[in-house]
């Protein structure tokens, strides 16, 4: 063998070498097709894991949503509502998130109208609106389930041993219950002896007074819907250490919380896009890159 056939062949085996290591040996003189497909891997398997993560995320969100009003309160570690709720007198009355029921999210625009209402016939007598915690709205949530089945004043619930303030009744809609309550101001105007809880006849201007009293400075409201709408609204006099809320600002606030279950939603169908686009990424660089060894090992010379 001569030096020219000898140097043919000690080039022919390091070449069949590079090609197997190039071949086998992870990381070793990748080609650009290589390095796409490794890419491609790493984003398949990180959309898997977000995709995992959101679809995680919407179960809870749902099973939450399902609870109705319990679970905004548990979203937003409201620990005062969530008492007020467990321990209920007649908390056996409520059947959380349920169609109809007070705490079911569907019936809190009507609850808020009444707050509105309320607060505009405040207004015009110079008061101050009501403003809004998540304890009062739990504690009329409880009152007008109770109030659906007892047909009665429920009565259920006190703040530092005080009893709490509640007006209740079946109306069609959030301002007629504020104007019947209010109309009471006619026979106030006319005996405003009456306007004193002692008095024998303050049962006749009493939704009157909780509405207009001006000692009273929080405030809840729900209705149940289940056959009529039965409203309620109570009052207090502090919210005490409790963070307080306009209506406004309680309607955003429960607004941000329903768009967040249709968020979590949004974010599924994003990813699943995205995971798609990015197998096919992963499928077109895997045909590359076994197109390219192929040709490899077809052209590689024999020893």
């Amino acid at each position: 063998m001569n030096k020219r056939n000898s140097k043919k062949i000690i080039v022919s085996l390091f070449t069949a070498l590079l090609l197997t290591l190039a071949l086998l040996v992870p990381g070793f003189a990748k080609t650009d097709a290589e390095r796409e497909l490794e890419a491609a891997n790493a984003e398949v398997i990180a959309l898997e894991q977000q995709l995992a993560d959101a679809k995680t995320a919407l179960s809870e969100a749902q099973t939450q949503s399902r609870k109705g009003m319990y679970g905004f309160f548990e979203a937003n570690g409201s620990t005062g509502a969530l008492k007020a709720l467990d321990n209920a007198k007649y908390k056996n009355l409520i059947a959380y998130g349920t169609a109809g029921d007070a705490t079911s999210l569907d019936n809190l625009d009507a609850a808020l109208d009444l707050l509105d209402a309320v607060n505009d016939k405040r207004a015009e007598q110079g008061l101050s609106p009501l403003v809004v915690t998540d304890t009062m709205m739990a504690m009329a949530e409880a009152d007008a389930d109770a109030y659906y089945d007892l047909r009665t004043t429920p009565k259920q619930f006190t703040i530092d041993g005080n009893k709490i303030a509640e007006n209740l009744g079946t109306f069609a809609d959030a301002k007629t219950a504020a104007d019947s309550w209010y109309a009471e101001k006619a026979v106030a105007d006319e005996h405003p002896e009456y306007m004193d809880y002692s008095n024998a006849n303050w049962s006749k201007v009493g939704h009157y007074f909780n509405m207009t009293r001006t000692k009273y400075t929080v405030t809840g409201a729900a209705v149940n819907t289940r056959l009529g709408n039965k409203f309620c609204q109570v009052y207090y006099s502090t919210a005490g250490s409790e963070k307080t809320y306009t209506v406004a600002q309680y309607r955003q606030r429960v607004a941000d919380y329903k768009a967040s279950l249709t968020q979590k939603q949004q974010d599924i169908t994003a990813l699943e896009a995205a995971l798609q686009t990015a197998k096919t990424r992963q499928d077109t660089a895997r045909r590359i890159v076994e197109a390219e060894q192929s040709a490899a090992e077809t052209t590689a010379p024999n020893a």
